[in-house]
């Protein structure tokens, strides 16, 4: 959590001028290229040096993408063409490029693509910013920036580095994805941090202050002193064991667990009395190392998770072709969300899926856990599994590795064919878990991304058919004695959770951020009352 004055931006592709160079012009400019491009790859191999001990090898090799980048030199002669043939200033020249790979990326949509432009946009900026300070109108008015909040359209990895020299203490920003190499650092960082805020940079005029909750994803302008102070207090409470697992109206328990991703988080929902890990999102490793991460590495870090509390399910890496993978991913595919996803790309990467397995074994050293299949298609899937999974048992055995672990196999209901061979699913599973933010885009084949209120409207508040579809799974669950948990971001907003309960839900798995709300919204929750609204909610309009 942080309070400051927010800064909309240290430089931006827009702010440039329009001037036309005349000949002599022209030598000037090319020289202030060669003097420009050293300063940029100088200060960008500082930044890496200063880094070093903050970040691991992996999390530092994004500097040396930025790096090549700076030095290609297919770029660089594109510049030059716009500065002799065109007679651009070097800020326009650099701006048109860029603009031109930017057309070129948008073509086809998918995040593989929008994560290699956000480094190239970044690297765009960071010509622009040593533009700007070899200027001599230049001002050091950024020296008055320690202790404010940086508003970004889109969080770079330069706005970070930027935001470290200057004192910057929280960062919101309009758009991005949380497996961006900006991102990825300023969690690391412990940087506040909140990603998605639409239209922010429109709202608020530079100067105002601003409140960044990082844990809620809240971003509040001109907040009062109460509203500060509640915040800060909530940051303070995550560190005292404040969660108990809630108890409805007529006695019915509500399972609350944590979902996080990494070994941190599961340390702070541990403080906060929350001693199972409903859902570990395995596929940061993958992204962070952008690829294969050792096997021993792996199983230290999952070591790590299965210390730290009691209960712990393992879903696999739930990644598509749209993140920037190359190793993992060396062909794009057209239409990633139905592409290579979860425990397709698996089977497909066997590899991948047999150092998962081997990694959870070693790390669990005899103690329960759980492994959630995600993206499962039918109860083929997780046959298919339990036969690899003896396999890499019976390997393990040989070379002398504790493997008297009970690892239960559940699935991840998402697809509509999950849900349609839903007792089918549920018969053949340890256990199942909902992703309601996935299951409910792909059930109304609506993106939730695009903010068009036609397509929002299909997704939240809860679609009455996603209601009734989770009715029905929790309801076979039950009839099963299967345990059924919920997670995703959209189970936290406002009325769902409540919804939810009355739908039959008995078991959440939320941010741990999130876990005291849910337990005062859950306690005492009157199943009678509740039902109506349920009622009122799933009858189609």
């Amino acid at each position: 959590v942080a309070c400051g004055i927010a800064f909309t931006s240290f430089a931006g592709l827009n702010e440039v001028g329009t001037h036309k160079l005349s000949d002599d012009e022209v030598i000037d400019e090319l020289g202030r290229l060669d003097s420009v491009a050293r300063a940029a790859r100088v200060s960008l191999v500082r930044q890496r040096e200063a880094l070093s001990s903050q970040f691991t090898p992996e999390q530092l090799a994004v500097f040396n993408t930025h790096l090549q980048l700076l030095e290609d030199p297919v770029i660089e002669a594109d510049v030059k063409e716009r500065i002799t043939e065109q007679r651009m200033t070097l800020e326009n020249a650099v701006k048109d490029v860029f603009h031109v790979y930017e057309r070129l990326f948008e073509v086809v949509q998918t995040q593989s693509l929008r994560n290699k432009m956000s480094d190239m946009r970044d690297v765009a900026l960071r010509y622009l910013r040593h533009c700007k300070r070899g200027s001599a109108a230049t001002s050091g008015s950024q020296s008055d920036m320690k202790d404010g909040i940086l508003v970004v359209k889109e969080l770079t990895l330069s706005d970070l580095t930027e935001a470290l020299e200057h004192g910057i203490v929280a960062i919101a920003a309009e758009a991005g994805t949380i497996d961006s190499h900006g991102a990825i650092l300023t969690q690391a960082a412990g940087i506040p941090a909140v990603i998605g805020v639409a239209n922010i940079r429109e709202a608020l005029t530079e100067g105002q202050t601003i409140l960044v909750d990082g844990n809620t994803g809240q971003v509040v302008i001109d907040p009062s002193p109460e509203s500060v102070g509640a915040a800060q207090n909530r940051a303070v409470e995550e560190d005292t064991p404040a969660v108990t697992q809630p108890v409805l109206a007529d006695g019915t328990k509500v399972v609350l667990t944590a979902a996080v991703a990494s070994a941190t988080e599961a340390r702070t929902a541990a403080r906060i009395g929350i001693n199972r890990i409903g859902l570990y999102r395995s596929e940061l490793p993958v992204v962070q190392r952008q690829g294969f991460p050792k096997e021993a590495s792996l199983a230290a870090l999952y070591k790590q998770l299965v210390n730290a509390v009691d209960q712990v399910v393992f879903r696999l890496p739930d990644l598509d072709s749209s993140v920037d993978l190359p190793v993992v991913f060396p062909e794009s595919e057209t239409n990633p969300a139905l592409g290579l996803r979860g425990i397709r790309l698996l089977f497909a990467r066997p590899q991948m899926l047999n150092q998962q397995l081997r990694a959870i074994y070693r790390a669990s050293e005899g103690r329960p856990v759980g492994v959630a299949i995600p993206f499962v298609s039918g109860p083929q899937d997780l046959h298919r599994v339990h036969e690899i999974m003896a396999s890499v048992r019976e390997e393990l055995r040989l070379a002398g590795v504790d493997v008297s672990a009970k690892i239960k196999i559940g699935a991840v209901i998402e697809t509509p064919a999950s849900a349609l061979l839903g007792r089918e699913l549920i018969s053949a599973a340890d256990f199942v878990l909902i992703g309601l933010d996935g299951f409910s885009q792909y059930l109304m084949a609506s993106d939730a991304n695009n903010q068009h209120p036609e397509i929002q409207g299909k997704l939240l508040p809860l679609n009455p058919v996603v209601l009734r579809a989770v009715r029905k799974l929790c309801a076979v669950a039950g009839a099963l004695d299967t345990d059924l948990t919920v997670y995703g971001e959209s189970v936290s907003e406002p009325g769902q959770l409540e919804l939810l309960v009355s739908a039959g839900v008995r078991s959440f798995a939320l941010r741990p951020a999130l876990l005291p709300d849910a337990q005062s919204r859950i306690e005492g929750l009157d199943l009678v009352q509740s039902e109506s609204k349920l009622q009122q909610q799933i009858r189609l309009r």
